[in-house]
């Protein structure tokens, strides 16, 4: 995936804590191990006072937190802790997660729905957000004149997660102003239960898919980081198949060509 010789230091900007590990977690570490440089960088980090919406509160739960403990912290820390397993360096974003954020009306983003830890978007909120994109291209200005990556890493954002689309745009953008090459990774767990396509902002078209085989200690090392992150693991325990490794590994053997591990990714074109 990252054989390029020129790759010699990876900038991955991942939505959330926990979006880069799950999704190409295998492929991350394989280029430390070669030994490139490897960053990432979680756009939404910050920590929000409360009160909380009903999302927020029930995410707390479903997570195993008091309600007056620090969510966003104790996420970073499962996050630095599944980092380091991998060998990768992190970097903090400030901004809030959806769960955390209310619209100019002062109405919640996201809202919470009966039946298991899940919610939705509010249907007032906007299709995108131009100045969240522009804010967050700023902040990933300034780690990639920290980091000066040869290559830039970040979701597809196969769902329609305004955290997500708004990551990958601002992305790219700051990408294309650097003339820095940008490949994208599948939303995993999410594109298992909810697959989508990809719809790129104006100007970039998305290349073929590439599957990169994994050893299988590779495999192994991705997953043991995965568990770091018990509190979404016991999000995804909500669902109706809770077996989240199960899930990852017969999604990936089914790309596969010899039925093997691995990771996919596109590569984006500047039109």
């Amino acid at each position: 995936m990252f054989q390029d010789p020129g790759s010699t230091r990876l900038l991955a900007i991942s939505p959330h804590l926990d979006d880069a590990v799950l999704s190409i977690g295998a492929g991350l570490a394989q280029a430390a191990q070669d030994g490139a440089e490897v960053t990432v960088y979680t756009v939404f980090a910050g920590t929000a006072p409360p009160p909380y919406s009903s999302a927020a509160e029930r995410m707390h739960a479903v997570w195993g937190l008091s309600p007056d403990e620090d969510a966003p912290l104790f996420r970073r820390k499962e996050d630095i802790a599944a980092l380091d397993h991998l060998g990768l360096e992190h970097r903090h974003g400030r901004f809030l997660d959806s769960i955390y954020r209310r619209l100019p009306d002062g109405q919640w983003l996201a809202d919470h729905l009966e039946g298991g830890p899940k919610i939705a978007i509010n249907r007032r909120a906007p299709a995108d957000d131009p100045d969240l994109v522009a804010e967050i291209g700023e902040d990933i200005r300034s780690v990639i004149e920290e980091c000066r990556p040869t290559l830039l890493v970040t979701c597809a954002a196969v769902l329609d997660h305004p955290d997500n689309q708004a990551t990958r745009d601002a992305a790219l953008f700051a990408a294309r102003e650097q003339n820095i090459p940008v490949r994208l990774w599948e939303d995993l767990p999410y594109a298992i239960f909810r697959p989508g396509a990809v719809e790129l902002p104006p100007g970039f078209v998305l290349g073929p898919p590439e599957f990169s085989p994994a050893t299988e200690e590779l495999r192994v090392r991705k997953f043991d980081a995965v568990a770091f992150y018990a509190s979404q693991l016991a999000m995804f325990r909500g669902r109706d198949d809770n077996d989240t490794f199960g899930r990852l590994d017969a999604h990936a053997r089914k790309t596969s060509a010899d039925g093997g591990y691995g990771e996919t990714t596109w590569p984006v074109l500047v039109s």
